[in-house]
């Protein structure tokens, strides 16, 4: 459908809406809420007045109203619910009605200074935006009992999983990560908020917030804003903004325990979280202190039969293969397959298909992980109109994950830049090869394929801890304008240990072996020196613990990521028009990002059989100001119920030569023709700047996944392409030597990956045109509709 056709059926919805709207409002009321909480009671006015109305759970939790039964108008229903509760209705500049605690109490009752934390927007009094936004609160995310908050956010539109337990099995420094992509666009272009704040990364080597670091028992809402927000927040909220706001009310003590099972075993969970918190001080002070511990059990491959099927789709073909198997296996081939070894001993020709590897069986489908976290909150109120506040957030996550054992061949390369090559074994000086396979080789030596299990199954053992922490003073200025300063500061520290690798400088070592005066040693006299113990890799099982000892490599990998904040602002009433009143907003935010990686010897030399990953280090700074303006241009008029115009400007300064200074701003409008329709459209423009990986790293081993078009070929596979595939010698060789079919050894072929320091930022184009309609004839009832179009230019 074609931008013009999607806006005229928009249009013409909203025709229709708004005769609808128009009869609905002109019928009187009849109420009947009862007496009792005042949620309920709120909830029960909206659904019978067909209103949509705002408020913070915490400012009402507790709260009882005496309830209303009678005949009356809306206004004067709802005053009389709040009666006695130090609430008040306010309509901000788009219409919405919200519940606000009041301005100021009386000196002598210490009333405390209250923040609105509303994602989208740094304006004190807007309950809507031009933007959509979409809130999961603390009821929905522990009723549904997930345990990982990005799982429990994949139940909101446009939010997607970018990295969780059960697709990281594979990464080198993802694993075991749980991070967000909204619209697709990728974690590092969606903005992760905790409270409005920016917060440290959890990764090495990209900049990505995981939300198993943030349990859902200290959450009190999450808030999701699609559409370019770098005006607002800055760089890399390009997809948008994910704002996840803390418990702040919590009174007493509070617990839960919650399990989780699956019906056909395997990948249990279970979470223990507990929170207290009060008021002391004559209520000047509140304290609040929690923690969490939840485990999630390995969910094996052998835990599900479909995870053991051995088929692979060849897309050449457009066909499935079974079995799909390894041509490297547990006991060596040997002269280009002519030779291998299974469990019986040494046999001739080998057949993928037949005498391959099967490598699901050690597969994971959920990794394993423990979870623990803490969280303490303080607030202060030094007087009236001041209040001092801080919070802490301790995390740390342990994941483990399991892969098949490591293969080597006679064509490994290993060195910073792949320069050596374990090579081909004598043929004649060998003392392990036996007869058949020394007659079979050629004069270069013998080629070999093996997995080595002896040496164990790859494991990948992390720990990542996070600190995150924020302290404040916000207060109210006269003239209704607030103000508020902040500094916060993250770190976030990880380790990776590779277990089970090899050294594939040992290897080489060990297979270059002679026989002298009946004794077999390495050939090499730096390898003797070093302990080597020469290697017999011909047969299923003739890797002895001695020499798997000697060729195994226990890596270690460590991160450190630190963050330095500081921001303010103000925000409040500019002035007053004909229809309402201008809010803006103006402030400030300085950020310094630092991140170091440091490597184990054997990684930084290239002689492990792990991916390569270098050591660096790198410092962003970026200082930024920004403004952001609400104005309210028509009310209640013919065909504008409300029209409000929105803008925001934020100029950012890097200490980056490329990138300098940066510009991101956005325009919006939000129209009402009635009260229950409200069309809203915003052009916005987004950036982000390098991180510090992209800009600072050395080359660093990576992978990309490609197919080959000749796999799944036969002699008789038809069309122009397999007819070019088997005029290739080289795959003519490989369809002899796999029962006439040619398959692809590996879909992931290596393609190393560096930081640029001359890398400037991306910039994104967003243009977002929706409606929201909640009709007064069905209450409870609320639908909307966007469009986005997102055109990211320079794309790191």
């Amino acid at each position: 459908m074609g931008k013009s056709a999607f806006l005229k059926r928009v249009l013409m919805g909203g025709a229709c809406a708004l005769v609808l709207a128009g009869t609905a409002m002109a019928q009187a009321r009849s109420f009947d809420v009862p007496a009792g909480d005042l949620k309920a009671g709120l909830d029960a006015f909206s659904r019978q007045a067909g209103v949509q109305l705002v408020y913070r759970i915490e400012d009402v939790r507790g709260l009882r109203t005496v309830g209303v039964r009678a005949n009356a108008e809306p206004e004067e229903v709802l005053s009389r619910l709040l009666a006695g509760t130090r609430l008040s209705v306010r309509r901000d500049s788009s219409g919405a009605l919200a519940i606000v605690r009041e301005a100021a109490f009386p000196e002598s009752e210490a009333a405390s200074v209250e923040e609105v934390v509303v994602t989208g927007s740094r304006l004190k009094n807007v309950f809507d935006a031009a933007t959509p936004v979409v809130s999961m609160d603390r009821t929905e995310l522990l009723e549904q009992g997930y345990m990982d908050l990005a799982e429990a956010l994949t139940d909101i539109p446009g939010v997607e999983e970018a990295v969780s337990l059960s697709n990281s099995q594979t990464a080198t420094q993802a694993n075991g990560l749980s991070t967000i992509s909204l619209r697709n666009l990728g974690e590092n272009r969606t903005l992760t908020l905790i409270d409005g704040h920016r917060t440290v990364s959890n990764a090495g080597n990209k900049n990505a917030v995981s939300l198993s670091s943030i349990p859902e028992f200290f959450v009190d809402r999450v808030e999701v804003t699609t559409g370019g927000g770098s005006a607002v927040y800055g760089s890399d909220a390009i997809a948008g903004v994910v704002n996840i706001i803390t418990e702040r009310r919590l009174e007493g003590v509070r617990a839960r325990i919650v399990g989780g099972t699956t019906g056909d075993g395997g990948g249990d969970s279970i979470e223990y979280s507990v929170g207290a918190g009060g008021r002391f001080m004559d209520d000047r002070l509140y304290l609040m202190a929690g923690a969490t511990y939840d485990r999630q059990f390995r969910l094996a491959a052998t835990d599900r039969d479909r995870a053991l099927e051995s088929i692979l789709y060849q897309p050449a073909t457009n066909t499935v293969v079974t079995p799909d198997l390894s041509s490297n296996s547990a006991g060596g081939r040997f002269v280009s397959g002519r030779w291998f070894y299974d469990e019986s001993g040494l046999k001739p020709n080998f057949v993928t298909a037949i005498n391959g590897y099967e490598t699901r069986n050690n597969g994971t489908l959920i990794t394993p992980r423990d979870n623990l976290n803490g969280a303490v909150k303080f607030e202060y109120n030094l007087t009236a109109n001041v209040k001092a506040w801080g919070q802490a957030l301790y995390s740390n996550v342990t994941t483990d994950s399991v892969r098949e054992a490591t293969t080597v061949s006679n064509s490994t390369t290993f060195g910073v830049n792949d320069e050596f090559t374990v090579g081909r074994m004598s043929r004649t000086l060998n003392p392990f090869a036996p007869t058949e396979i020394k007659s079979a080789a050629s004069s270069s030596g013998i080629d070999f394929r093996r997995r080595v299990v002896e040496v164990g199954p790859n494991l990948i053992h992390n720990e990542r801890e996070t600190l995150r922490s924020w302290v404040g003073l916000e207060g109210s200025l006269a003239n209704d304008w607030d103000w508020k300063l902040t500094y916060g500061h993250g770190e976030f520290n990880g380790e990776q240990i590779r277990g089970n690798t090899l050294n594939l400088q040992r290897v080489q070592w060990a297979l270059d072996s002679e026989r002298v005066a009946g004794v077999v040693q390495c050939r090499n006299a730096a390898a003797r020196a070093d302990g080597c113990v020469p290697l017999n890799i011909f047969g299923v099982g003739s890797i002895t613990p001695e020499m798997a000892d000697y060729i195994r490599a226990n890596t270690f990998y460590r991160q450190n990521n630190r963050q330095d904040t500081i921001e303010g602002y103000v925000s409040g009433p500019l002035f007053q028009l004909p229809a309402g009143t201008v809010e803006a907003a103006f402030g400030f935010e300085s950020r310094r990002d630092h991140t170091e990686t440091h490597t184990d010897p054997r990684i930084q030399s290239g002689v492990a059989s792990s991916s390569f990953l270098p050591e660096f280090e790198g410092t962003i700074k970026a200082n930024e100001v920004f403004t952001e303006i609400s104005a309210p241009i028509l009310s209640d008029a013919p065909l504008a119920h409300r029209l409000v115009l929105n803008g925001a400007v934020r100029v950012a300064d890097y200490n980056l030569e490329s990138v300098g200074t940066t510009v991101s701003w956005r325009a919006g409008v939000q129209w009402s023709p009635v009260p229950d329709l409200r069309i809203r459209s915003e052009y916005a423009r987004a950036q982000r700047a390098p991180d510090t990986t992209e800009l600072y790293s050395p080359p660093r081993d990576d992978a990309d996944t490609v197919v080959d078009v000749c796999s799944g070929v036969t002699a008789t596979t038809p069309g122009i392409v397999a007819q070019n595939c088997r005029a290739d010698s080289r795959i003519a060789a490989g369809m002899a030597a796999s029962g006439g079919v040619f398959r692809q050894l590996s879909t992931s072929v290596k393609a190393p990956n560096a930081g640029n320091p001359d890398l400037f930022e991306e910039t994104a184009d967003t243009l977002t045109v929706g409606a929201v309609y909640r009709p007064a004839f069905l209450p409870g009832f609320e639908a909307s509709l966007d469009y986005y179009d997102i055109r990211i230019s320079d794309v790191i």
